[in-house]
């Protein structure tokens, strides 16, 4: 009896180890580095129905905003942080040019969910820096997709 429970107890433990969805780190970078290229270009573009996608929606969405002369922002779940852009998009339509540079990527992925944090500068058209700034992103996967959950920066 005991010889069947150990060959059995076998049999479950390779099938549970085997059964396990192997992750492509690789290939799950490749599309949060899109994602976070989609948000920042929908954004830019004033385009809020493609920004909204890039968000998971749901009331522990997060973002925290804030650096050196700034005041710190503070906004907790999809309605409020979405209707903050949606707000913004609103009042200022006009596109404006993409000249964000992210830079130091690091991306850290788990099975349903990411970290990204990466080094980022806004110049004018000139080439002048506007800013520099830390990002940081947590990410959930909603129906196969990659979504922020979590998004902060902070200026210097």
């Amino acid at each position: 009896m005991k010889k069947y429970v150990l060959t059995i107890l076998a049999i479950v433990l390779l099938a549970g180890t085997s059964c396990q969805k192997k992750v492509d780190i690789e290939k799950e970078k490749e599309a949060i580095l899109a994602l976070i290229t989609e948000e920042t270009n929908a954004y830019h573009d004033k385009d809020f129905e493609r920004f909204a996608e890039c968000y998971v929606q749901n009331e522990i969405n997060i973002r925290i905003l804030g650096g050196e002369g700034e005041k710190i922002s503070y906004s907790v779940g999809w309605e409020e942080v979405g209707s903050s852009f949606k707000e913004l998009f609103e009042n200022n339509p006009d596109p404006t040019p993409n000249n964000e540079v992210k830079k130091n990527i690091k991306i850290k992925v788990y099975n349903d969910c990411a970290w990204v944090v990466f080094e980022e500068e806004d110049f004018t058209d000139e080439g002048e820096s506007n800013g520099k700034g830390i990002g940081t992103n947590f990410l959930e996967k909603v129906d196969g997709k990659w979504k922020i959950a979590y998004l902060s920066r902070v200026h210097y």
